[in-house]
């Protein structure tokens, strides 16, 4: 069965001091930012493509119980103490809140906020109460747990990367590694045609950080994703394909073959007056929508 878990606090408490209503919706699909451009003379729309999506919302309705963490019966007072930790748990505002949804082994992650919270409909009789919560996710999409880092080859075409199989939706915030000796080099994601490029040289055992979340980048002189202490090089960055304006390298996965259980991500690079020791790595965590 699927749950949810905030701040590492199951929805489902395992003590039963609270529950989630049964039925509680999976995590929705986020919808499209539409745009409609009409042009006099030609039927219909304009396609555009590359639009972002729309922040999602869901509502989880929860049943809140008189037992103790220990699973026992405390009475109209533990119900009491029973909402004030669960209102803590939402009451959260000055940062994101870690949401999970989990079924079996399956664990997505996003950081959501709780938009409103519903007045607690209180029995009495029974000690027991329910509400509802609603969270948005502002960022959208839902990753994995844990980073994954691949290492490829430069100059390379069309090359899998492997640990972001299975992604449904873009990936934005990847790192990207280049190791010298490389002159120019360049990242192409497949799918879109989106290109980050450096404009210089990496010299050999001197290594080119592309943080493509936070728009910087750097080169160091040892084998690392840590962009601190590097010499900034982030001017020398162009990005170029659909979205380049305002974003680097979205790395998204596409349906391989018609199958729609074999998704992957595929990138290019290239550079000149590389060598053996040249590669690239991508740092990153799959994203789901």
């Amino acid at each position: 069965m699927a749950t949810y878990v905030l701040d590492g606090v199951p929805l489902d408490h395992p003590g039963g001091c609270w529950r989630l209503k049964k039925g509680t919706k999976r995590r929705p699909l986020p919808g499209v930012r539409s745009v409609s451009v009409a042009v006099a003379g030609r039927a219909g729309d304009l396609p555009i493509m590359g639009l972002d999506h729309e922040a999602t919302s869901f509502g989880l309705a929860l049943t809140v119980y008189s037992r103790t963490p220990d699973g026992d019966d405390g009475g109209f007072e533990q119900l009491e103490v029973n909402l004030e930790a669960l209102g803590a748990l939402l009451g959260v505002r000055h940062r994101l809140i870690t949401c999970e949804w989990v079924a079996g082994s399956i664990v997505r992650v996003a950081g959501v906020t709780i938009e409103a919270v519903s007045e607690p409909e209180v029995n009495v009789g029974a000690a027991l109460a329910r509400l509802t919560a609603v969270v948005k996710v502002p960022g959208v999409y839902w990753r994995d747990e844990s980073v994954s880092t691949w290492t490829g080859a430069l100059p390379g075409a069309e090359q899998i990367v492997t640990p972001l199989a299975g992604s449904t939706g873009p990936i934005v915030d990847s790192v990207l590694q280049v190791a010298g000796p490389a002159v120019n080099p360049s990242v192409t994601d497949v799918a879109t045609g989106g290109t980050v490029s450096y404009s210089g040289t990496v010299l050999d055992g001197d290594y080119l950080l592309i943080d493509c979340g936070n728009f910087t980048a750097a080169v160091v002189d040892t084998d690392t994703f840590d962009l601190a202490g590097g010499e900034d090089v982030t001017g020398d960055i162009d990005a170029t394909g659909p979205g380049s304006a305002t974003r680097w390298l979205h790395l998204t996965p596409a349906m391989a073959l018609g199958d729609p259980h074999s998704r992957a991500v595929l990138v290019s690079a290239t550079a000149s007056s590389t060598s053996g020791a040249s590669g690239v790595k991508v740092r990153a965590r799959r994203s789901y929508l």
